[in-house]
């Protein structure tokens, strides 16, 4: 049996495109981005009826286990003219005589890729994994509950490769064959004066229209199993093999990028992950977490270790009696008109309770209605989960969303000060209404999705209910504690009494003023309505601040933001890869108002209380801001020459 790597050429009939992919997982590592979605994958593919984790198998050979060119050969023939065309794609393609470092990543406790090896187009209603995997692009039949949607987050493999290429090995759980198959998705490319398509497939030639059927040759999968360390044996499940991967990929790196994305899962027992090298291995479960975390570096062990404490506190709220369940006294949460959550929009019992046990234990889990409704369908009423630890300097300044067990890293959300705060979601009707917003790479949930835009009502303001709640409850709690005390001062200024109650207590309600000979009664003491104030805008170290004292307004202060040039105006000329207001290293502080970012350089203050501060950093600081602020339509140059301006 004679196999080698196949391309096809190009057919002029169909237009020639090129794999864009990548660019869908461009902000995250390739190393996270590859444990990210092949955890996923192996948690969606958990077999039916096992107790117990799905376990999961990564081993680095780095050099010292690497394969040597004489080995290697055999998994290479036929492909080195098309990995060294020009135009291929390919950065740096290794030469034949090179070693061969690779990475494997094994799954077992799940069905494998099953289904008809023999389909090569959708079918509707069936689900064929096999299908999917390897033969679609853009394309997913998992189910609406299911962690993944987009059909695109394979591409993580190939991309890990200097050959963009991978092999997947998997033994079916219904039918126990065990296939081969490789894959390489270069650009389209030419060889010898033919013209290639990006695809390229190893195993048998394929006959004329026909692709490559996968190896089932059990000597060939032996020795490629022997090869490639790989310890699959009969037990059903994949096992991914990524030549040529990045050599700066170490198990260090491998621990962190698991740790930041699925510690949720491995202490709740759903997931157990074994990272070997050539001379170690460390195996991360819900007992021994703890303990890795303690020996990473700083700041990640300073990140993740109060995560870790709230996480198996909030593991261990299994009733309902171990949450407060909020249900609103005059809106309904979720709704297009809940807005923001404010003391009044709860019955006083629960919001007592709710501040006294946040306050008191300096832990709350809260359970939170919310109510999603698809076009064409009834409403369903749902919920997801609050937890929060109160802790003074807490070193993370946003929520933990969760979604299935997922770590969703990049939702923009607004910053929270003196709080770790995980949010759960595991209901179905949320998780498949959250897992409809999200990006390919399950990093962040978009109002604008293919998968989300137009399919729910109200789904907009649902999305940001739920992206805003922890922000939301702790501005609630903070505003509860802060409140006016009218007795509060009266230790330190005198109150004017008759010369006969000298030294006597004060009676507060009794207490009298002497104005012109009469008596007047403070029946109370309440402050005066205040008019609005100006806000300034002030110069801060790599960005500015906004502050001021105002009524709380649903207008707004919109805030234009952009470096300043010496020609034209700075606004007009705003470039994306200059920042976003809403991701990172750009930082949105704000206390007493609540901050919307409008658009990658506007954000929108909104005053709910008479005072507020908003402070945004992470500017270039070699750079000179321009802003402007409306509704006044007055500018502030923010550079080396100008401090601060105010707006009245």
């Amino acid at each position: 049996m004679k196999l080698s790597w196949h391309f096809s050429k190009v057919n002029p009939r169909f237009k020639n495109r090129e794999a864009t992919q990548g660019e869908f997982f461009a902000n995250d590592t390739e190393l996270r981005a590859f444990i990210r979605e092949a955890v996923q994958n192996s948690l969606d593919a958990k077999r039916p009826g096992l107790r117990g984790p799905v376990s999961v198998r990564l081993f680095l050979s780095g050099r010292k286990a690497a394969l040597k060119p004489e080995d290697a050969k055999r998994y290479f023939k036929g492909g080195w003219d098309h990995f060294h065309a020009e135009g291929n794609g390919l950065r740096e393609a290794p030469q034949r005589d090179e070693l061969c470092p690779f990475i494997v990543y094994e799954d077992n406790g799940t069905t494998g890729l099953t289904g008809d090896v023999e389909q090569y187009h959708e079918v509707a209603g069936v689900r064929n994994p096999f299908y999917y995997f390897f033969r679609a692009e853009g394309q997913s039949n998992k189910l609406e509950t299911g962690r993944g949607r987009w059909g695109l987050g394979k591409f993580v493999f190939p991309r890990s490769s200097r050959l963009r290429s991978f092999f997947g090995l998997t033994v079916r759980h219904d039918d126990h064959r065990k296939l081969l198959v490789g894959q390489s998705i270069l650009r389209s490319h030419h060889v010898d004066g033919k013209s290639f398509t990006p695809d390229g497939w190893f195993g048998e030639k394929p006959e004329k229209d026909e692709a490559a059927a996968p190896v089932e040759d059990s000597e060939f999968i032996k020795q490629f199993e022997a090869d490639f360390g790989l310890e699959r044996g009969p037990d059903p499940g994949l096992s991914i093999v990524v030549p040529f991967c990045d050599e700066s990929w170490t198990a260090a790196a491998v621990i962190e990028s698991i740790v930041q994305d699925y510690f949720y899962v491995i202490l709740r027992e759903e997931l157990v992950i074994t990272v070997e090298d050539a001379d170690h291995a460390t195996v991360l479960n819900a007992q021994s977490l703890q303990q890795i975390v303690s020996q990473l570096n700083e700041p990640m062990k300073g990140q993740l270790e109060p995560l870790l404490d709230l996480t198996l506190w909030a593991l261990n709220c299994q009733s309902e009696n171990d949450f407060l369940s909020l249900q609103p006294a005059n809106k309904s949460i979720g709704s297009k008109n809940a807005g923001k959550w404010t003391a009044s929009s709860f019955d006083d019992q629960t919001f007592a309770q709710l501040r006294r046990q946040f306050h008191d234990a300096n832990q709350i889990a809260v359970r939170i209605p919310v109510e999603v409704q698809r076009r064409g369908q009834s409403t369903r009423t749902t919920r997801f989960d609050v937890f929060l630890h109160r802790v003074e300097g807490a070193k993370t300044k946003k929520p933990v969303f969760i979604r299935d067990g997922i770590i969703i890293s990049d939702v923009r959300t607004r910053i929270i000060r003196d709080v770790y705060a995980i949010v759960v979601t595991d209901d179905p009707p949320l998780t498949e209404f959250l897992g409809d917003a999200e990006n390919p790479a399950h990093t962040e949930w978009h109002e604008e999705s293919s998968h989300f835009k137009g399919k729910y009502i109200n789904g907009a303001a649902t999305l940001r209910f739920i992206r805003n709640a922890v922000a939301d409850m702790c501005q609630m709690l903070s505003d509860a504690v802060e409140e006016e005390d009218p007795e509060l001062l009266l230790d330190v200024f005198s109150v004017g009494t008759t010369s006969d109650r000298r030294n006597y207590p004060v009676d507060f309600l009794s207490a009298s003023s002497d104005d012109g000979g009469e008596t007047t009664r403070l029946k109370s003491l309440k402050a005066k309505a205040r008019k609005p104030r100006s806000f300034r805008l002030s110069r801060r170290e790599g960005g500015f601040r906004i502050a001021g004292q105002a009524e709380p307004t649903s207008r707004g202060i919109e805030v234009h933001v952009a470096y300043d040039r010496r020609g034209g105006n700075p606004l007009r000329k705003f470039s994306t890869t200059d920042f976003h207001l809403g991701h990172v290293p750009i930082e949105i502080a704000a206390h007493g108002a609540r901050v919307e970012v409008e658009s990658p350089n506007c954000l929108v203050v909104f005053p709910e209380s008479d005072t507020f501060d908003v402070i945004v950093t992470g500017f270039d600081r070699n750079r000179d801001l321009f802003l402007q602020a409306r509704p006044g339509r007055e500018f502030a140059r923010l550079g080396s020459v100008r401090d601060e301006m105010a707006f009245e």
